[in-house]
């Protein structure tokens, strides 16, 4: 769409991927604002409370590990057949998923089955969360104007902080009405259930979406990928395809390393802030991370997504440790007013994925556009997602463990440097992106389509 107008196809189409990428966010935000209570349901008691967090982590990394075999799958098919029953069937499944989980045995019930038995619902939910970002992240950039691409990306992807804000929200009103004891005894599998609340909201307005007319144009002219997840891997895709997977193997390791240990660092194993205090405390910082995605995606629609996300990885380098001295000491004099200042700081540590949906659907042409955005996207979660591995190497560096002792704030922050460092490395390989037509991606180019049976 080359005006700059929204038409009603591309509000549906923000409006849906919106929710799912909220609904995406609030699944995620479950297992690591319940972190402190997941550990006592289905971990074993012996070991240290660094180990037993690091292990309900792991739930979290499992999803993300998953994310490449659900986006491979729905985002190949998404090339081939087209974009819209594909985003109806991924957001069933999480909703499934969703209600499960609020069915699982704890560790007192069946031992050590319940963190196995919870490991592959996460794996499940990967798959379709992969999916979701594969096909319904292409799908709103492929509706949006070309001028305002990273204004349209920055709306879809604020809905993740919005999502944990809500997961944060919910928690804390559970909390607050059925008390820490029953928290333990079933609110938590009421918090887990709620999350297929919005998913009947999506359906319902997925079921009158069009098809993408990128993807209709591609098929008019007959330039439907036979194998777009094989595409990948053949010059010169495969270069964007590297160059995407440095890009986005940093950006979750900066990310992970913020919502993955503000509440540990907020809590303190009970030295902290109490579950309702900081989930309030990490909902207000996740709603000014809402605002930050609007900004960043309208900001780089004027200076481009390359240029800005390179300057913005330095300015990660200079503040990820003093940003996490300010959180932790916050918690320690269980300072509200500091840890508010320091949330806020902490979400300005994300911004960059405002533009994420909109430079990585002009990395790819639309005959392969689902699989590369999504595989693309997933694959840095391959290496990303077990941040919380990192997190405890880091911690094990004598200069680390002398200065943070047993609690665990200056070594995410070292990871988050490390993958801001990688970040902005990456980008030295990618062409500016925002002038470009999604029509002309890949022109210049051709791709050799690899044969199949």
């Amino acid at each position: 769409m080359a005006n700059g107008s929204f038409s009603r196809d591309t509000k549906q189409a923000m409006i849906s991927q919106f929710l799912g990428f909220g609904l995406d966010a609030y699944d995620m935000a479950m297992v690591v604002v319940m972190a402190p209570i997941l550990g006592k349901l289905f971990i074993s008691p012996g070991g240290t409370a660094a180990w037993q967090y690091t292990k309900v982590l792991l739930f979290y990394s499992i999803t993300m590990a998953a994310r490449p075999v659900g986006s491979a799958f729905f985002g190949h098919y998404a090339d081939k057949i087209g974009r819209k029953n594909l985003l109806i069937f991924t957001i069933a499944g999480v909703g499934v998923m969703s209600v499960l989980a609020g069915f699982l045995p704890t560790y007192a019930q069946v031992g050590a089955w319940s963190w196995l038995i919870f490991s592959a619902l996460r794996f499940m939910m990967g798959c379709f969360f992969g999916g979701e970002y594969a096909v319904g992240h292409t799908f709103a950039i492929e509706f949006a104007p070309q001028s305002k691409r990273g204004q349209v990306s920055g709306f879809v992807q604020s809905g993740f902080p919005l999502g944990y804000v809500f997961a944060a929200l919910v928690v804390a009103a559970i909390s607050g009405i059925v008390g820490d004891a029953n928290m333990l005894r079933y609110g938590w599998r009421i918090a887990f259930v709620t999350g297929a609340v919005p998913v009947l909201l999506a359906l319902w307005i997925r079921s009158s979406l069009h098809e993408s007319p990128e993807f209709e144009r591609a098929k008019a002219h007959g330039e439907v990928s036979k194998a777009p997840f094989l595409s990948l891997f053949v010059p010169p895709q495969l270069w964007a395809f590297l160059q995407v997977l440095v890009f986005m193997t940093g950006l979750f390791l900066t990310d992970y390393s913020v919502y993955g240990y503000l509440p540990s660092i907020l809590t303190l194993n009970g030295r902290g802030f109490g579950t309702t205090q900081y989930s309030l405390i990490y909902g207000f910082a996740l709603f000014m991370s809402f605002l930050g995605y609007n900004f960043y995606g309208w900001l780089s629609d004027r200076t481009g997504r390359k240029i800005l996300t390179q300057y913005y990885c330095v300015f990660l380098v200079i503040f990820a440790i003093p940003v996490y001295y300010i959180l932790y000491h916050a918690a320690l004099a269980r300072n509200i007013k500091m840890a508010i200042a320091g949330c806020v700081m902490a979400a300005m540590l994300k911004l960059a994925w405002g533009m994420l949906p909109a430079y990585l659907c002009e990395r790819f042409p639309t005959k392969t556009r689902a699989t590369g955005v999504g595989f693309g996207y997933s694959s840095g979660a391959l290496i990303g997602a077990w941040f919380s591995v990192y997190v405890l190497w880091a911690h094990k560096i004598p200069v680390v463990a002398g200065i943070e002792k047993q609690d665990l704030w200056l070594s995410p922050a070292v990871i988050l440097t490390i993958g801001s460092i990688m970040t902005f490395v990456s980008l030295w390989f990618s062409p500016e992106t925002r002038h470009l037509e999604l029509g002309e991606v890949g022109e210049v180019e051709q791709v050799v389509e690899p044969a199949v049976a």
